[in-house]
């Protein structure tokens, strides 16, 4: 199922609307993002931390929009994440 969903980075305070399969991996939609639109994810790094605005939950990278319970019209806030 397609969902339509809005990625903030917490630095730029830039925001993207993107629409996706409900099935694929959050980190599926992160390497995308810094493959076409590079901008997106600046000064985040290499292990982004991402939230849901509406539940406040920590997402895990390597599940599903589904798995996490990630609907239309959800935020999701991308922040760095610690660094290695």
């Amino acid at each position: 199922m397609k969902i339509i969903i809005t990625i903030k980075n917490e630095l730029s305070e830039k925001t993207y609307d993107i629409s996706l399969d409900n099935q694929q991996k959050v980190a599926t939609t992160l390497q995308v993002m810094r493959e076409n639109l590079p901008e997106s994810l600046q000064g985040i790094g290499d292990n982004p931390e991402i939230q849901s605005e509406r539940t406040s939950r920590h997402l895990r990278v390597d599940t599903t929009y589904e798995e996490s319970h990630i609907y239309t019209g959800d935020v999701l806030i991308i922040s760095q994440g610690e660094r290695e």
